[in-house]
């Protein structure tokens, strides 16, 4: 982080559009006159992303490794409900992201429904459910693969890992609770 509070940006990401010195990522919803909304996901984006293996925050083409930032619920059912991410991007994102980085302790009271009303976008929570709800704990979730599904609770693609695509799962830990927490042995990727 930059004494500005404003994270460095990787090389990969250096075409993606900035605001207040922060990445748009490439999922980010924005209205028909260009203006982009921070944690709004264009579901149709969102989908790309997951069919057609794509980093959710760069738009570029994932690799044989990447990782989805799950919430510990997200692990239970093993159904990731993001595209996953560039190792780089997903560093950038736990750095940047306010849910993420664990500056927000909910979610968003309102959504941005009415800023995208009639406009044929459709958003990536759109029955409204995270919206005032509580943060919860993010893990960073290694991966070789995964199988694209529709999410039974939420009715959009989701992406589906089995035990044998899962390389490592890490808590997300914020700077603040780092030095209190013992990490965990680090399995060896194959």
């Amino acid at each position: 982080m930059t004494q500005s509070g404003v994270p460095p940006i990787p090389l990969r990401l250096g075409h993606r559009p900035l605001i207040a010195g922060l990445v748009v990522p490439w999922i980010t919803a924005h209205t028909p006159d260009g203006r982009y909304r921070f944690g709004t996901v264009d579901a149709d984006r969102a989908a790309q992303a997951l069919h057609r293996r794509w980093c959710q925050i760069c738009g570029q083409r994932l690799q044989t490794r990447f990782v989805f930032a799950m919430r510990d619920r997200d692990l239970d059912r093993s159904i990731a409900p993001e595209a996953a991410m560039h190792p780089e991007c997903f560093h950038y994102s736990i750095t940047a992201c306010p849910m993420l980085a664990g500056r927000m302790d909910h979610y968003r009271a309102g959504g941005h429904a009415e800023v995208f009303a009639g406009t044929g976008i459709v958003l990536g929570d759109p029955a409204g459910r995270r919206a005032g709800q509580a943060a919860e704990p993010w893990n960073a979730v290694w991966a070789r693969d995964y199988t694209v599904i529709t999410d039974p609770h939420a009715h959009l693609p989701a992406a589906l890992l089995l035990p044998d695509q899962i390389l490592r799962v890490r808590p997300i830990a914020h700077p603040e609770s780092r030095q209190n927490r013992q990490t965990p042995h680090n399995p060896t990727i194959h």
